[in-house]
């Protein structure tokens, strides 16, 4: 939460007489409407104090329902500003003069709820001063609170806190529609698990792409995000949002399936060290790989690049065998080596590994404090009744969302996926599914292979910049 102080007098906590814990809300619908209330002749927005023993989006939630006659209690409340606004010589409804400190926390709620006359529950102080409700467009308020007048000595106070609120706000939106303009890919890889380029090498080039949200989701490995240095001048100045992710590999008899994690805790126990053991397992994989088509193609490689394989800092994958198959001559680019060896080895020796069962992933990824997303359904290989069944089972198993746009879906498969998304209430995630030129050639950052140019998805909502 950003912080702002107006404390123009120099007042020092230890001299003053009270400090009050405030909450109050800023509810936007998708015209900029908001509310504001007239309480007392004092405009403010709808909120109140927080009593001993709620949190603040308990005493958020309970004084919406008891002023506005609306439940937030499933909404998204959105975390926007702190407010500590030192009060000197501040007149109480008892008639003292006293310094006081009000610390309110400023909360945004985007719904198109209204409020309900009907069911507010109005204190006799609230009833007998008059308490109002003002539904108003947010850019029209400023000019409102020029124009009105009142003989409350506090109003003062609170419109000089409300201005500044608004301005932050009016700053928040343009942000945000800056942000809409620029793009948003979710899913990519970088050179820690079988992508091309480096973590920053990969940052560098989604900032040339106009790209504004970002999540480095490599296979079965933390360690590319791990090297994202956040404070970096280039990350700083260009704003791009930088979420910590990862792509989890699930066993499966038939098909391929990925659970995507977002907003994971990096340094969390569990994860680092499962990440440890599929790390050796990917080792154990490649070389059954490597195995196969020796003795199904004859292929074989050097003692020196094999030792330099098991040896490297990244997850190993087919990417890496076909690498080496270009450079021995097999094949001649990437995809080649998987279409003529790497497919028909990995099907025959993909019950090798042990591999992680798809609840085992979700689990990883929500005590990572993460939420846990299915990749690129299609490659399921499923029909849509034996989708269906088990995408049920993996919501129940604790399944946040789908990725419903990816580089490998048509339009009308997205179409289908959003509204399973629409109807289980899952949230919408989506990404290029970058790997590099030498590894996807026809993959771009940001617009996949169908031009994607993704500008919103709902699970942004739930992520903590």
């Amino acid at each position: 939460m950003e912080k702002i102080v107006n404390n123009k007098y120099g007042l020092k906590d230890n001299k003053l007489d009270k400090i009050t814990n405030k909450v109050r809300v800023i509810l936007i619908d998708a015209e900029l409407n908001t509310i504001i209330v007239n309480y007392a002749n004092i405009i403010m927005f709808p909120g109140g104090k927080v009593d001993n023993g709620e949190t603040d989006k308990q005493a958020l939630i309970r004084e919406i329902n008891e002023e506005l006659g609306m439940d937030l209690s499933s909404d998204n409340i959105i975390p926007f500003i702190e407010y500590y606004n030192y009060l000197k010589d501040y007149p109480t409804r008892d008639g003292k003069i006293i310094n006081k400190l009000n610390k309110t926390k400023y909360y945004i709620v985007k719904t198109n709820k209204k409020s309900n006359l009907s069911k507010r529950l109005l204190t006799k102080l609230e009833m007998n001063n008059k308490f109002e409700i003002i539904d108003i467009n947010l850019t029209d308020i400023k000019k409102f609170l020029l124009n009105y007048r009142s003989n409350n000595p506090r109003f003062l106070s609170f419109k000089e806190e409300l201005i500044d609120v608004l301005n932050s706000i009016y700053n928040f939106l343009n942000k945000e529609e800056s942000d809409n303009e620029k793009l948003i890919d979710l899913h990519t890889h970088t050179n820690y698990s079988d992508g091309e380029l480096s973590p920053m090498e990969l940052i560098k080039l989604a900032i040339e792409k106009n790209i504004g949200t970002i999540a480095i989701t490599d296979h079965d490995t933390l360690e590319g995000i791990k090297q994202i240095d956040r404070s970096n001048p280039l990350i700083v100045n260009s704003g791009i949002r930088i979420i910590n992710g990862i792509e989890l590999s699930a066993k499966v008899n038939k098909g391929i399936m990925h659970i995507l994690g977002y907003g994971i805790d990096l340094d969390n126990k569990e994860l680092n060290e499962k990440m440890s053991i599929l790390k050796d397992n990917s080792i154990n994989s490649v070389l059954s790989i490597m195995e196969q088509i020796k003795r199904d193609y004859g292929i074989r490689f050097r003692y020196n690049d094999i030792k330099s394989l098991v040896n490297a800092n990244h997850n190993l994958g087919r990417p890496d065998l076909a690498r080496l198959c270009i450079k021995y001559g097999y094949a001649k680019t990437v995809q080649e080596a998987f279409d003529k060896y790497l497919i028909d080895a990995y099907n025959k020796t993909r019950q090798v590994g042990k591999g992680i069962s798809y609840q085992e992933c979700i689990d990883l990824i929500l005590n990572s404090g993460g939420i846990p997303v299915l990749a690129h359904p299609k490659s399921l290989e499923l029909a849509k009744k034996e989708f269906l069944i088990l995408l049920k089972e993996m919501i129940n198993n604790g399944l946040k969302g789908i990725e419903v746009y990816h580089s490998s879906h048509t339009k009308e498969e997205m179409e289908y996926y959003l509204s399973i998304v629409n109807k289980y209430n899952l949230l919408i995630s989506g990404g290029s599914d970058y790997h590099g030129k030498s590894v996807k050639p026809e993959i771009e950052l940001g617009t996949g292979k169908n031009n994607l140019k993704i500008k919103k998805l709902t699970i942004l909502d739930s992520l903590n910049f």
